[in-house]
């Protein structure tokens, strides 16, 4: 028998869409996380030891509309204008990417599995800085149109400086084609308009428009060897992969493939059980975050070491490959006229779905290459890939490539 096919209890609601948390560093996106869930993103050693995100955080909240005075809001189920209990009105995903520069294609992975964004920009720095440039191309350039700007730290400066903010981030904005995109006052800290920023997402944000009777696929962002120490036998756990269905849907029991695998050969295991932030379920849908048990050795996906990774109903998707034909495009902001090149044996990073690896550029003409990668990958006919190129002893995004 599946494990978790009989249960008694209400199956939890799953979320409808993942909302990514993008910004320069320390402009408060986690701190902004907390006040939308009730959940402190950062939870690696090194992460609490260094007060920055490194890895992608994930975090789920469920809005809440008060029936009485209609006030929006998340983390309690009653009102915290009027203590009436809310009714939810939609649940989803928050992906905290991390803001510092030299965790730009981390940013770039978890960007893959998002459906909008926030933009976090601190109303005590001058706007814009480096990575909020860098994050809003990054979006923008895996097709993220849906943007909401959170005016973070608005209690930490006077009236003056947060019009002078303001205006700054209005003409950043406009200057990169999103004059439309509302920009809300918060203070993360004390919680100060929340419920403005929530009304925003709703009204910006709305849930995409899946496939349902497409072949699963699902892009892998975590994964994990569940087991403590010193389980017997028995009691052990299959591994388990986290993160997104882009298509399809995904129910106990389905044998799924996992590719490239290893070594460049895909890998078939079945689904032992199925759960998102709320609990187990029965069968998953694209939208929100969720975490999928498997028959695999939990050695395979301890450490997130299968990070990386597309998950699809079995022959459904391309064979890895280690061959990749781009045609490129420079982002006009990130690099200068001089830079507009790549050369051949030159090498650059590039963030294919939730895939980091690197490439070494065997043909360069004009804006057309061919890269060698280190490592196989699942590559789609026309998929966005990002380009990252290493210049002061960073990984730098300079340009896109569509996929040939």
């Amino acid at each position: 028998m599946v494990k978790g096919a009989k249960s008694n209890k209400k199956e939890p609601l799953q979320a409808e869409v993942n909302i990514g948390l993008i910004g320069h560093v320390d402009a408060g996106k986690t701190s902004l996380v907390e006040a939308l869930t009730g959940k402190w993103a950062d939870t690696h050693s090194e992460e609490l030891k260094r007060g920055i995100s490194i890895r992608i955080g994930y975090a789920d909240a469920v809005f809440y509309k008060c029936p009485k005075c209609s006030m929006l809001f998340s983390v309690s189920e009653k009102c915290p204008k009027c203590k009436v209990k809310g009714e939810p009105v939609r649940k989803v995903s928050f992906v905290d990417a991390p803001g510092h520069e030299t965790l730009m294609t981390t940013m770039l992975s978890g960007a893959a599995m998002m459906h909008g964004a926030v933009l976090v920009v601190a109303a005590n720095e001058k706007c814009p800085q480096a990575q909020t440039i860098e994050h809003l191309n990054a979006i923008r350039v895996l097709g993220l149109k849906k943007i909401v700007v959170a005016q973070n730290k608005i209690d930490l400066v006077d009236k003056k400086r947060a019009m002078e903010s303001y205006r700054e981030i209005k003409t950043f904005l406009e200057e990169n084609g999103c004059e439309n995109t509302p920009i809300v006052p918060v203070a993360a800290h004390s919680k100060a308009n929340i419920d403005l920023l929530i009304e925003a997402i709703v009204k910006t944000i709305p849930r995409p428009a899946f496939d349902l009777s497409k072949p699963v696929k699902m892009y892998c962002g975590r994964s994990f060897d569940v087991n403590k120490p010193g389980t017997k036998p028995a009691g052990l756990k299959g591994g388990v992969l986290g993160g997104t269905l882009i298509q399809g849907k995904i129910k106990l029991g389905d044998r799924v493939e996992i590719a490239p695998g290893i070594a460049g050969k895909k890998i078939i295991t079945t689904i032992e059980d199925i759960s998102c932030a709320g609990g187990k379920l029965k069968e998953a849908r694209p939208g929100g975050l969720i975490a999928l048990e498997t028959t695999l050795d939990p050695s395979l996906t301890q450490n997130d070491q299968m990070k990386g990774q597309v998950v699809g109903a079995v022959g459904s998707l391309p064979e890895p490959t280690q061959v990749l034909a781009l045609e490129i495009e420079f982002l006009e902001r990130q690099v200068t006229e001089t830079a507009k090149e790549v050369k051949t044996n030159e090498l650059l990073v590039l963030t294919i779905g939730t895939m980091t690896t690197i490439g070494m550029v065997t043909e360069a003409r004009k804006k057309k290459i061919k890269v060698a990668l280190r490592s196989p990958a699942i590559v789609e006919k026309g998929q966005s890939i990002a380009i990252s190129r290493k210049e002061k002893m960073r990984w730098r995004l300079i340009a896109f490539g569509r996929a040939e």
